[in-house]
């Protein structure tokens, strides 16, 4: 049964008792006379330890206060009643020596059956009284803006971990990467009980805690707190909260698996067995909590998280800006190892624990071996063409070390301060090889090239923020002053080795050069917000930052010395020392209005920055002086507690990185050269975003649908020039009119009983992106749509579960230069089974079928069109009265046909990719779970 703690009942002048309704209130209760009721739980004593014998149970009908029924507790504390119609009555419990506790019972065909598996009867004299509601089944709702899952309402297999239940919850989907999405938009934070949990990292928490702990999966959108300089950005956050009882006490568990040198790399056996093991050690005493946790391995799920694989480590690790890009995913490209530990602890202190302490540590060890191989086919819209066949290594290897502090101080009743500050140190080497031959339009060779840069580089980062925040007797009127610090320090030493072959005259060009680099950025903004109620319904919110930021990059190069063998001569064309140095007022005024269904915001910002660019090698100083008006509208609609609308609009402006204003040479792969522009200016972009979703909670139907689109003007993009080779030098330019509308849909229709769940889905996308080629403007449209249909089974008393999908991705892009278009589409389709058999035993397998299609003639090269079926499969056994210890037998790509082939399209240039990566290979894994209770038959409270 699902659990809703729906807020807490301050009484007086009358004997407090804890007040707990089981139904959902608003429900309108279809009664069926023929059934009857089955009322059945345990009682304890208020520690809930003690089982209470001869407490008395009694159901009185609440429309005539007639007694339907009353039984008392044997000596292990049960009690059950079964001999009463479906009915709309009152469970009261009672006990001498303990004050009373009433449920309030709704009756229906489908809530007949009421198992309350610990009923804790409290002290004499309790002044807190609770409501909560014990659920139909699939119960969801909304609290506020705040959307609500029942966790125990969604049946997931014991043992289950977080991941496995966020899979059950309508409108939550997970990708093999990890990655969340709620109706349809991208989760950027996972956090426990309001925390964050190791930091950046969500599937720490959604791999590893137990689902059976969580009370509610709660979604919401709250301000980046990360986020630098004022920027009321807001990001989606799933938060899961525990029960009572997963706050106390010790949980984790820790596992291990091995392939025993059985599975043969390149013919041979024993030469790098595949490992896996991992470790999660909490200790939670209410607000205290410690925990421990380290993985290690070298499968395709080394990288296990999925935010930027250079933002390693526990919370606060990144100094500002959405610390989730998307872009990392599980290590599917290359060879992988990785190992990563850390150590976590939060305290509550101070007057009615309002006050928090956290530290956390961890480190960070990631080595990725990735061989690929690419055909890249250049348009140049004047009738040349050409192509060429590369073939790349990238060897990387990185440690990181990081460490983050959070206080939160409540200087009384109204006043708070909070610091967080944070500190990293990393290091890292790269060596890249590039092997890569030219073809003219008849695919004759011309040209090859053998490229190797070899990088070390070692850096810190100090980052964090320290605000104070002073409410006053006034509701809803507040004072906040912020300080942010942003602070990058980093080195490199590289050595640049290329050779050069001219196939038609036989002659070659040699480059063997050693690249030293300093990086550094500093930050500081100031930012005083001042909020005013007007009325119950209305508030004005007043807002300034100051920021001042310096930046600044020395590059030298020395070429090779025929004479003295030794790196000693300076190269001037790839030397430079640039400084940046910005300043930026920005003010701001906003305005919402909320009434009781609707909310409505409007702001408007005016913004002015000064920046200097000053290149002291050659004395060039470029000053900008920008202003901006930067206005925000937001709209909210709840017609119902099952309906949601919103619409917001934003402007903003970014700056320009120094990398894409430093104006020297970067010939790190001399094939395409690249150098930045100090004229630069600010990029200015609209967004405009809607999000409806409705379901119905009785039959659990549901229907999401959204769309953004955005406009950006001086947008930052490439002018590319090319040699008579192919070869290439770019520099970064302004553009105006780039745009990207999505729209996307989706649904869940539940069907006889919910055995059968159909999923469609749909998006589609529009791109259009600028840049220059030989001097003339190219844009490039790409239009994409891809239908979906996902199928669930759920059958044998949701023993056995099948899952079915398809999607159909079209994608097509056109340039400006050749108005020719590149259609391409990719297919998936998958069956998956999973059944839990009797005994502890469970068989789950999933396979997928993915066809990637070049259709039409144009910007063939040849290694696109691919097919390919993954099946992965898994037996397993739960041993023990807990079923905590867990062995399984796991196939990955039984048959060995995966293979990592993608393409992209980037303006002129369409390049097909296909990538070394692990394959099949097979575990035998041992999981053992443990906290301190037991036996599951001994414990009513669930267990991780």
């Amino acid at each position: 049964m699902a659990i809703l703690v729906l807020g807490k009942l301050y009484l007086t002048k009358m004997k407090l008792t804890k007040l707990i309704v089981i139904a959902l209130a608003l429900m309108t209760s279809s009664f069926s006379f023929g059934q009857n009721m089955h009322v059945s739980g345990t009682v304890y004593d208020s520690t809930g330890t003690r089982p209470l014998k001869n407490a008395l149970a009694m159901a009185i009908r609440i429309s005539d206060s007639q007694l339907l029924g009353f039984t008392r507790t044997d000596a292990s504390g049960k009690f059950e009643m079964n001999d009463f119609g479906v009915d709309t009555f009152s469970l009261i419990i009672d006990h001498p020596e303990f004050d009373e506790k009433t449920y309030y019972i709704f009756g229906n065909e489908g809530n007949n059956d009421i198992n309350i598996p610990s009923v804790i009867l409290p002290s004499k004299s309790q002044e807190v009284e609770e409501v909560v509601i014990y659920a139909y089944k699939d119960p969801i709702y909304y609290k506020g803006d705040t959307l609500v899952y029942i966790a125990d309402s969604f049946a997931v297999t014991e043992g289950a971990v977080v991941e496995e239940l966020l899979k059950k919850l309508p409108g939550i989907t997970i990708d093999k990467d990890g990655k969340i999405t709620s109706q349809g938009e991208e989760i950027s934070k996972v956090l426990v009980d309001g925390d964050e949990f190791f930091g950046s990292d969500p599937t720490i928490a959604t791999k590893n805690l137990g689902a059976d702990g969580i009370e509610t999966v709660q979604i919401y959108e709250k301000e980046n707190e990360d986020g630098i300089g004022g920027d009321d950005e807001k990001i989606k956050v799933l938060d899961l909260k525990l029960k009572d009882s997963a706050k106390k006490g010790y949980f984790g568990r820790i596992s291990g698996a091995s392939d025993f040198g059985l599975t043969p790399i390149n013919g041979e056996y024993g030469t790098n067995p595949f490992y896996e093991g991992e470790l999660l050690l909490n200790k939670f005493d209410g607000a205290r909590k410690i925990s421990v946790f380290a993985l290690g391995s070298n499968t395709p799920r080394s990288s296990f998280g999925w935010g930027d694989m250079n933002k390693f480590g526990l919370e606060n690790e990144s100094s500002g800006g959405n610390r989730y890009d998307g872009a990392a995913k599980n290590n599917t490209s290359g060879v992988p190892r990785t190992l990563k530990a850390g150590i976590y602890f939060s305290d509550k202190f101070g007057k009615k624990k309002k006050s928090k302490f956290g530290i956390n540590y961890s480190y960070y060890n990631d080595v990725l071996d990735a061989t690929s191989g690419s055909i890249s086919y250049y348009d140049l819209g004047d009738s040349t063409s050409y192509s060429t066949d590369d073939n790349i290594r990238r060897y990387t290897a990185n440690e990181s070390h990081k460490i983050n502090f959070n206080l939160r101080l409540q200087l009384d009743s109204l006043t708070t301060f909070q610091i967080k500050p944070s500190f990293s140190y990393d290091k890292g080497i790269a060596d890249n090889t590039d092997v890569s031959s030219f073809m003219d339009s008849d695919e004759l060779n011309y040209l090859n090239t053998d490229v190797s840069d070899s990088t070390s580089s070692k850096g810190y980062t100090i980052g964090g923020f320290a605000k104070v925040n002073r409410k006053f007797m006034k509701k809803k009127r507040e004072l906040e002053l912020r300080y942010d610090l942003s602070l990058r320090d980093n080195e490199s030493n590289g050595y640049l080795n290329s050779y050069t072959s001219f196939v038609a005259t036989m002659t070659g060009d040699t480059i063997r050069q050693n690249k030293i680099n300093t990086n550094n950025n500093t930050s500081h903004y100031g930012t005083l917000t001042y909020v005013e109620p007007i009325g119950m319904k209305m508030k004005l919110e007043f807002q300034y930052l100051f920021e001042y930021g310096y930046g600044g990059q020395n590059k030298q190069a020395f070429d090779l010395s025929t004479i003295s063998g030794v790196y000693d001569s300076l190269n001037l064309g790839l030397t430079n020392v640039f400084d940046n140095t910005r300043m930026q007022n920005r003010a701001g005024i906003k305005f919402s209005y909320e009434p009781k269904k609707h909310y409505f915001g409007v702001t408007a910002r005016v913004r002015n920055i000064t920046i200097a660019n000053l290149n002291k090698t050659t004395g060039l100083d470029v000053h900008q002086n920008i202003n901006n008006f930067l206005p925000q509208l937001e709209y909210r609609f709840r017609p119902s507690m099952s309906k949601r609308l919103r619409i917001n609009y934003r402007t903003s402006s970014r700056t320009p990185s120094i990398n894409d204003l430093q104006p020297v040479l970067n010939n790190s792969n001399p094939n395409r050269i690249e150098y930045g522009n100090p004229e630069l200016l600010p990029n200015y972009v609209h967004r405009l975003n809607a999000m409806f979703n409705t379901w119905k909670a009785l039959t659990g139907r549901y229907i999401w649908m959204g769309g953004n689109f955005s406009y950006t003007n001086r947008a930052f993009a490439d002018s590319t020039n090319y040699d008579s080779f192919g070869r290439t030098l770019s520099r970064t330019v302004n553009v105006n009119g780039n745009m990207t509308a999505v729209v996307y849909s989706g649904a869940g229709l539940p069907m006889f009983s919910r055995k059968i769940t159909l999923e469609p889905g749909f998006n589609a996308s529009f791109f259009r992106f600028s840049n220059y080629v030989s001097g003339l403007k190219n844009t490039t449209d790409n239009y994409a749509v891809t239908p979906s249909m996902k199928v669930k089974f759920s059958l044998l008393g949701d023993s056995l579960e099948i899952e079915t999908a398809g999607s159909y991705a079209f994608n097509s892009a056109k340039s400006s230069l050749s108005d020719i278009a590149i259609p391409y589409s990719v297919q998936n389709y998958g069956v998956g089974f999973k059944w839990r058999l009797p005994h502890g035993f469970t068989i789950s397998s999933d396979g997928g079928l993915t066809i990637n299609s070049q259709l039409g003639e144009n910007g063939g090269n040849g290694i696109y069109d691919t097919q390919f079926f993954v099946l992965n499969a898994e037996i397993s056994k739960k041993f023990l009265k807990t079923s905590n210890l867990e062995l399984a037998l796991k196939g990955n790509d039984i048959f060995n046909q995966n293979i990592n082939a993608r393409r992209e399209i980037n303006g002129n240039v369409t390049t097909d990719y296909r990538t070394t990566i692990i394959s099949r290979y097979f575990l035998l894994k041992l999981t053992m779970r443990f906290n301190n209770r037991k036996t599951k038959e001994e414990d009513g409270h669930g267990m991780f």
